[in-house]
């Protein structure tokens, strides 16, 4: 008796669990369709196309001021963009001309792709807008293309920010292939990423490179901050080819850092679990004029350092950097 019971017990288990998954599927799947109709709607009216010898690319220009170029992260788009360059910036006295890096959203990816041929798309983009001069920000894997730009056209970038940025193919210290490969199968989903984004973004979060104790220690302000940063990937299938012709990239070209000339901040955090902070390490030893400031604590992306941030970005383009580290140099940025 005991032992029918027993299998009566592991009989019915699958079958009540098949039931509540597919109970859920129903409860959640026509929100989930419905949030991402208007997330396609939103990113169809927030940016233009510009073709070129190099390829489409896709942009928004935000704001008045000086103007940053802004290349976002994996997972990403013109619309990551621009709400990195806000957090890191904020709000007011900038303009920024966010892009849609190869293979994200609405961009394509262009025959032989390479990080030189993308730089060489935002020169184009930014003679198309008539500008001369820019900021450069460059974010996680935005780094690469962020530090080619700067390397390849030195009278075009006036200052160059890295941000828990790529340097390098590989290093110690990033995240280990078997959590990539979870990662890319939730990106190739709209839906797997919307349940995560949605109601588990504690995993989500670490798996992106946020470890748990910091997510402990966000304050509600932080908190909006990673939401609107979940959120903002939305559909997230639409820049699954980007992230993997990011890869393929760096590991084919590397990146080129010897010819730079611009003032350089480079920021990251020691406990970055997704990018390294051996990246950062990398680009200062590199890039002789740089200035790198190591956070102790702050996980991929730094959101629990964002003021922070903010005052070193402030302090560097001011040319009144506040740590001795680096050479300190004012800059002459244009309008």
């Amino acid at each position: 008796m005991k032992r029918n019971r027993i299998m009566k017990i592991f009989l019915i288990t699958p079958a009540i669990l098949v039931c509540v998954v597919i109970v859920l599927f129903a409860m959640t799947y026509p929100i989930c369709r419905r949030e991402m109709n208007l997330a396609r709607v939103r990113l169809s009216a927030g940016s233009s196309i510009l073709k070129t010898d190099h390829g489409d690319i896709e942009y928004a220009v935000e704001g008045v001021g000086k103007p940053v170029l802004v290349l976002h992260g994996a997972g990403g788009g013109y619309d990551q963009g621009l709400w990195a360059g806000k957090v890191t910036l904020g709000t007011s006295g900038y303009r920024f001309i966010s892009v849609s890096r190869f293979g994200y959203l609405r961009s394509t990816v262009p025959p032989k792709p390479s990080i030189q041929k993308q730089a060489a798309l935002y020169g184009d983009l930014l003679n198309y807008l008539h500008i001369d001069r820019v900021i450069v920000l460059g974010a996680s894997a935005g780094g690469p293309s962020a530090t080619q730009f700067a390397n390849d056209y030195p009278d075009r970038c006036a200052a160059l920010i890295l941000v828990s940025a790529v340097s390098m193919a590989q290093a110690p210290g990033d995240k280990p292939p078997f959590y990539i490969g979870i990662i890319h199968l939730i990106q190739q989903s709209d839906y797997a990423y919307w349940i995560f984004a949605k109601f588990m973004r504690p995993v989500i979060l670490s798996l992106m490179g946020v470890p748990a104790r910091v997510l402990g220690h966000l304050t509600p302000e932080q908190r909006t901050l990673s939401q609107e940063m979940l959120d903002i990937m939305h559909p997230m299938s639409r820049r699954y080819a980007g992230t993997i012709n990011d890869g393929t990239m760096i590991e084919a070209d590397g990146v080129s850092a010897g010819a730079i000339s611009a003032p350089t901040l480079i920021m990251h955090a020691r406990d970055d679990a997704l990018v390294s902070y051996l990246h950062a390490e990398n680009a200062h030893r590199r890039i002789k004029q740089s200035k790198l400031i190591l956070f102790e604590t702050g996980g991929h992306g730094m959101l629990s350092r964002t003021n922070e941030i903010r005052g070193h970005v402030k302090d560097f383009l001011k040319g009144t950097p506040n740590s001795s580290s680096g050479e300190e140099r004012g800059l002459a940025l244009p309008s």
